[in-house]
């Protein structure tokens, strides 16, 4: 029986991260293989995504320093480092074949306090090259080359990777919602779904909504997420004379009813890896409006199914929704090239044959 450990710095919270760990891991785990996820979660934390019953939970002990002050920035280096010794320390004690190390922080904090974990380690970054600060790219680059595998999302950032380490492969992210046909409303309402924080891009939504809502006031956007900077997004939709058309929905595991009733997904983030939330909207057959930020958006949509804006450009944004809200031909015509594109593309099962066969190399050494 192969024994495998899926590691994810956080297990209780609705993410795309915790969303694939558990996805891989049922998926395992009906393989017979011997399965377990570990996280810093605290103890009896289970993650909000259902679970193969053959699926072992494992919680290391954990107690962080403050990340306030003058000092923030090295405060929190040394909170990644406090968990990075944890996860370290919970590897060492449990017997695995194959490790996972999932997220760029997570991967080089455990790396870097165990690095005998690398030889049987497969390391998924879950963002483009560059998303992370330099420290953390400079410690990658120490660490990767050691490691028995590297997972890259994108084509576009394969080279970067297998520059580290040449035992870089491609697979890409698949949504585990599906349907048989277009789900797309008819209403005028607007989804995006992410975690309040600077990379989703929130803030540029919020400007370009303040054109939509005065070109179609009956139109509505919801946002679907939570995360350090909620008040401050708030409180400036709040400035912008928004709260009567932006909704502030809670993260939720129920999220495909809220794609169903949408007209279109928005992604106004300033970088991706490979966007689950995209990749869900579009297995849905929901057509969508996203920034051309540096890989994701480009690579699922392909020129069908949505509408890509230069990165950054509010007033793009702002257009690219007003057209679409006011055209449903076309929104009907990209909700099936949509449709079709994930199917071709980004198959559920292709991408766990991947990662199946992958993880089983790095487990027979």
């Amino acid at each position: 029986m192969t024994r495998i450990v899926l590691v994810c710095e956080r297990l209780d919270a609705a993410g795309g991260v915790e969303r694939f760990c558990c996805g891989l891991a049922n998926h395992l785990a009906g393989l017979g293989w011997a399965v377990a996820l570990a996280s810093t979660s605290p103890a009896g934390a289970r993650p909000p995504y259902d679970l193969h019953p053959q699926v072992q939970v494992l919680h290391a002990p954990l107690a962080l320093p403050p990340a306030g002050g003058p000092l923030r920035r090295l405060a929190l280096a040394l909170r990644q480092w406090h968990i990075g010794r944890a996860l370290a320390g919970l590897l060492r004690r449990t017997p695995a074949d194959v490790l996972l190390l999932n997220g760029l922080t997570g991967a080089v904090s455990v790396l870097a306090a165990a690095p005998g974990l690398a030889r049987r380690a497969v390391c998924c970054d879950h963002n483009h090259f560059d998303a992370r600060s330099r420290p953390w790219r400079w410690a990658r680059r120490l660490l990767y080359p050691r490691v028995a595998a590297v997972v890259s999302l994108t084509e576009a950032d394969r080279a970067r990777f297998a520059a580290l380490n040449p035992r870089t492969e491609v697979i890409a992210n698949a949504s585990a919602l599906q349907a048989p046909t277009p789900v797309a409303g008819t209403a005028p309402v607007v989804l995006a779904v992410g975690r309040h924080v600077a990379q989703k891009g929130l803030d540029l939504l919020l400007q370009a909504w303040a054109s939509v809502a005065a070109a179609r006031p009956d139109a509505r956007l919801q946002i679907v997420g939570d995360g350090p900077e909620t008040a401050a997004l708030q409180a400036l939709a709040t400035r912008l004379g928004l709260d009567p058309s932006v909704a502030w929905l809670p993260a939720t595991t129920g999220i495909e009813a809220l794609y169903r009733a949408a007209a279109l997904f928005v992604l106004p983030s300033r970088y991706e890896g490979m966007p689950l939330a995209l990749l869900e909207a579009q297995a849905l057959g929901l057509p969508a409006v996203a920034f051309d930020c540096p890989t994701g958006p480009r690579e699922i949509l392909g020129g069908q199914g949505g509408s890509l804006v230069p990165a950054g450009d509010v007033a793009g944004l702002a257009a690219a929704l007003i057209a679409l809200l006011a055209d449903p031909e076309r929104r009907a015509q990209m909700a099936a090239a949509a449709l079709a594109r994930s199917r071709s593309h980004f198959s559920p099962a292709q991408h766990f044959a991947r990662w199946t066969a992958l993880l089983q190399r790095v487990a027979a050494g």
